[in-house]
C-alpha cells in the first residue's frame, strides 16, 4: 500500500474499534467458518489483521500461542486493554514484523483484501509460516455488495464500494507465493436491515466503506438516500439484502 492507503485504512478501522464487535455480525460468523478449517492445536499462530483481538483470543483459547497484528493503532491499542495476556502489535500485512518462518500456523478473516497487493499479502505470508505450516486465509472478493452497486446505478450514482480481487486472483496470489492450496471455497454471507441507512451504516461502522483510491466520495443527501432506498431491491421479507462475497483458504507452505 502507498503510504496515503495505508493512513486511510488505519484510521477508519481505528476509528471503528470501540464497536466494532457489536455491529460485526456477519463479520464474526465469517471468522468461525475460518476457524473451522484449522486443527486445534498448541503451536504458535499468528493473527493477521487481528482487529479487536477476539478472533486472536477464542484461538488463545483453542490452545494456540496467538500473537496478533493489525495496521490500525486504534485496534491495537483496544485488542491490548481487552486481552493483556495476549501479544499484539501495529503492522501491515504486507511488510510482516517478524523474522521468516516464525509460525506454524496463521489466521486472516476478512483483512487482507485491505492488501494493494495480494501477491505481497501471500509472498509475506509464505516468509513468516514454518515449513508444512497451515493457514487459513478468509478474504472478502469482487462481487461484494452488487445489491448496493445496482440501486446506485439505478439513480445514477457511480458505485462507492471497492474493487476487490476475485477468488481467482487470489489463487493465483496464493500459487505464485509458493503455497499449496488445500482449501478453497468461494461462497457468499448476507445481512438483511430495514432501511437504507442502517445498511449504510453497518459498511461505515466496522471500516467496509474505506476507500482505496483517493477518489471523492460524493456526501448522500437526504433526498438522494430515500431515491437509494426506494431503488434498492428488497427480498422476499421486505427487508434490504447485503450480501459480502468471500473466499476461505486453508494453504500449507
Amino acid at each position: 500500500m502507498v503510504n496515503s492507503t495505508v493512513d486511510g485504512v488505519a484510521r477508519q478501522f481505528s476509528r471503528a474499534a470501540g464497536s466494532y464487535d457489536k455491529l460485526a455480525t456477519i463479520q464474526h460468523k465469517i471468522a468461525a467458518q475460518a476457524m473451522a478449517l484449522l486443527p486445534v492445536n498448541t503451536g504458535t499462530l499468528l493473527d493477521i489483521g487481528c482487529g479487536t483481538g477476539v478472533n486472536t483470543a477464542r484461538l488463545a483459547a483453542q490452545g494456540y500461542s496467538t500473537t496478533g497484528v493489525d495496521l490500525a493503532t486504534g485496534m491495537v491499542s483496544y485488542a491490548k486493554s481487552r486481552y493483556p495476556h495476549i501479544n499484539f502489535l501495529q503492522g501491515d500485512a504486507q511488510v510482516l514484523p517478524f523474522a521468516g518462518n516464525h509460525f506454524m500456523y496463521a489466521f486472516s478473516s476478512m483483512a487482507l483484501q485491505w492488501c494493494a497487493s495480494p501477491d505481497t499479502a501471500m509472498s509475506e505470508l509464505y516468509r513468516v509460516l514454518q515449513p508444512g505450516g497451515l493457514a487459513s486465509i478468509t478474504v472478502m472478493v469482487d462481487k461484494s455488495f452488487a445489491q448496493l452497486d445496482a440501486a446506485r446505478q439505478t439513480i445514477g450514482l457511480a458505485s462507492a464500494t471497492n474493487t476487490m480481487a476475485s477468488h481467482e486472483q487470489w489463487q493465483q496470489a496464493i500459487s505464485t507465493g509458493g503455497l499449496k492450496t488445500l482449501t478453497a471455497q468461494n461462497t457468499h454471507y448476507t445481512d438483511e436491515f430495514d432501511d437504507i441507512l442502517s445498511l449504510l451504516r453497518s459498511i461505515k461502522s466496522v471500516g467496509a466503506g474505506t476507500r482505496l483510491t483517493s477518489t471523492h466520495k460524493q456526501h448522500l443527501s437526504r433526498p438522494m438516500l430515500s431515491a437509494l432506498g426506494q431503488a434498492y431491491k428488497r427480498n422476499n421479507q421486505n427487508l434490504l439484502p447485503l450480501t459480502y462475497q468471500v473466499s476461505h483458504f486453508l494453504l500449507e507452505k
